[in-house]
């Protein structure tokens, strides 16, 4: 009897529901990139081709160049015009420059175009060739800085017109300095100094060291 009213009491007293699950914590976030700022590029740094006709010095130079830092590389791009009439040629802009200056000296007439064009993609270089006529005949046309091909770097090309020949400052893909050869360096030679007879001075293979023969 007693079973039975125990019974009785536990079915008639109210149900208490069970609590609900908590929701599961969302995964921690990580934590944002800052935000990149949109105007600074990611590297300050320019090119620019010089031309300098120092006539009481007896030698025309042509020559890579390069600025590094905020203020000189916003100055390069700004002032190109201003620049240019120095005989400084920035690589700038979105369109192919051409750059052309005549000068006389050691009874020679040169006539001298740079052309700088820009890349086509973010990790290609700018392009910059100089092309000399001397007395309306063509004598150099070659690459200043990188070649498009990249086998051949070229520092500058440095003509001296009194002592009638050209020097090239230029290397190889592997670092070794190549040079036209002399014959060819001749003002007077009627050949063209190019990328591509740009060579390693023989006479330096010559000199060089030869290993020792065992006995």
């Amino acid at each position: 009897m007693i079973t039975l009213l125990l019974a009785a009491l536990l079915l008639a007293a109210p149900h208490k529901p069970s609590d609900p699950p908590k929701p599961a914590e969302p995964p921690a976030r990580a934590p944002a990139d800052p935000a990149p700022d949109e105007d600074q590029p990611e590297e300050w740094v320019a090119e620019y081709v010089e031309y300098r006709c120092m006539p009481e010095l007896g030698h025309i130079t042509i020559s890579d160049g390069v600025v590094r830092g905020k203020k000189p590389v916003e100055y390069l791009r700004s002032h190109e015009k201003e620049l240019a009439a120095r005989g400084i040629f920035p690589c700038a802009g979105k369109r192919r420059r051409a750059y052309r200056r005549t000068d006389e000296v050691g009874g020679h007439k040169f006539e001298t175009l740079v052309v700088i064009l820009p890349p086509k993609d973010k990790d290609e270089d700018w392009t910059r060739r100089a092309t000399v006529l001397v007395d309306g005949r063509k004598k150099l046309d070659c690459s200043i800085g990188d070649s498009p091909d990249g086998d051949i770097y070229v520092y500058g090309v440095t003509i001296f017109p009194e002592d009638g020949t050209i020097d090239v400052s230029a290397v190889d893909s592997d670092g070794e300095e190549v040079y036209p050869s002399k014959e060819l360096a001749q003002i007077s030679n009627k050949g063209v100094i190019t990328d591509d007879t740009l060579q390693p001075d023989p006479d330096d293979e010559d000199d060089a060291p030869k290993p020792l023969e065992r006995a």
